[in-house]
């Protein structure tokens, strides 16, 4: 394997840089050499193709041939997710996603494969693991990821900002005023497929007025936790408290937890930006502080990435409820729209779910995985 590695902040051209590299529009300018290329996105389950009931099925549609399919089985294993065979893709975490699609891609052998801001979303020892199997793989890197500093110390191709493009305004007069209150969860348990339980007698309590890291390696039921407590959906069983008092959030979903998605597109459903935003209590303020001002009337899913998880993350924020829970806000951010939204998620009470070092300040709760599985790859 060959790495090259981008630097540059938001609007630098990263992006279209990875694109050209491996052939994809608005231009193809890939060598006819590298033909076999692929790539892979910051939103995680855009990179699988949909069809596949399963990840094994996954692997032997994306593969050239049986042998390849296999060898990405056997990677997932070692590489301790070999649980996930046998899943829906689309039932798994966005790190675990993100592990699949670069399997399935290999699948593909690839001379080139370009991964743009994906692996912000795996864990330190995740990543580690996987650059170690990509470094046994013929296949030539390219990466960019807002978080390169914290785990590439080689050099790197730096790419600068254009002129004019949408930055974080956090000086704009946005406050987060909402009623504090306590939310305790009491020996909660959630499974999607028997015999393997993602959450099991889980015992946390969220004091009222705090901010939290919640953390946990790929897998582990971070974004599960986040969902029931919303109320997307139902635990398997156990109690949730507010201010001492049993609730079920599910009867009522976003009555008193909002949640920014890990992948935005889940949550943009309106057809303009300021319609995404008309539920926040001053969607004004909000659409400033996150660089959106000028996009008030275009559809969310025309914005490029970075846009769109600014959008999702606003859109839950200024909804100010008692609890906010925002998983992966460093997701496609450069190092000034990371601090702005720290800048924001300090004024609430707010579980933050990430592994940037941005919010290694933050008190730390952990998430331990309930499958015995490794989580270790080691070369041959």
């Amino acid at each position: 394997m060959t790495l090259c590695a981008l630097r540059g902040p938001n609007f630098s051209g990263r992006t279209r840089r990875l694109r050209e590299w491996v052939g994809l529009p608005p231009e193809t300018c890939v060598d006819p050499a590298f033909d076999q290329t692929a790539y892979i996105g910051p939103a995680a389950a855009a990179n699988l193709s949909g069809v596949a009931p399963s990840v094994a099925a996954e692997f032997e549609l994306m593969a050239v041939d049986g042998e390849s399919a296999v060898a990405s089985k056997r990677a997932l294993e070692d590489l301790g997710f070999g649980y996930c065979l046998a899943q829906n893709p689309f039932t798994l975490s966005g790190g675990e996603q993100v592990v699949v699609a670069v399997l399935a891609a290999l699948a593909g052998r690839p001379k080139r494969l370009a991964v743009d801001c994906a692996f912000e979303q795996l864990s330190p020892s995740t990543r580690t693991d996987v650059m170690r199997y990509l470094s046994t793989a013929d296949v030539d890197l390219m990466i960019a990821d807002n978080r390169l500093d914290e785990w590439h110390r080689g050099p790197a191709e730096c790419l600068e900002a254009t002129p004019g493009a949408p930055v974080m305004k956090p000086q704009a007069h946005l406050t987060v005023a909402c009623e504090p209150c306590q939310i305790e969860v009491l020996d909660l348990c959630h499974t999607y497929v028997k015999g393997r339980p993602i959450l099991h007698k889980l015992n946390m309590k969220f004091e009222a007025g705090g901010n939290y890291l919640l953390t946990g390696p790929n897998g582990s039921g971070k974004s599960t936790l986040s969902k029931i407590l919303c109320g997307i959906i139902r635990p398997t069983s156990g109690e949730i408290r507010l201010n001492g008092r049993p609730v079920k959030p599910w009867r009522a979903p976003g009555s008193f937890v909002s949640y920014a998605f890990q992948d935005p597109d889940l949550q943009l459903f309106a057809g303009r930006v300021s319609a995404q935003l008309e539920n926040c209590r001053r969607p004004a303020a909000v659409a400033d502080w996150f660089g959106l001002d000028r996009h008030l009337g275009e559809h969310p899913l025309d914005l490029p990435f970075v846009l769109r998880k600014r959008l999702a993350l606003g859109g839950a924020l200024g909804r100010e409820k008692s609890l906010s829970i925002v998983d992966e806000p460093t997701l496609g951010q450069d190092a000034d729209s990371v601090a702005a939204v720290r800048a924001l998620v300090s004024r609430a009470t707010t579980i933050v779910i990430s592994h940037a070092e941005i919010y290694s300040d933050l008190p730390r709760l952990d998430l331990k995985l309930q499958s015995p599985d490794s989580r270790r790859f080691v070369p041959n």
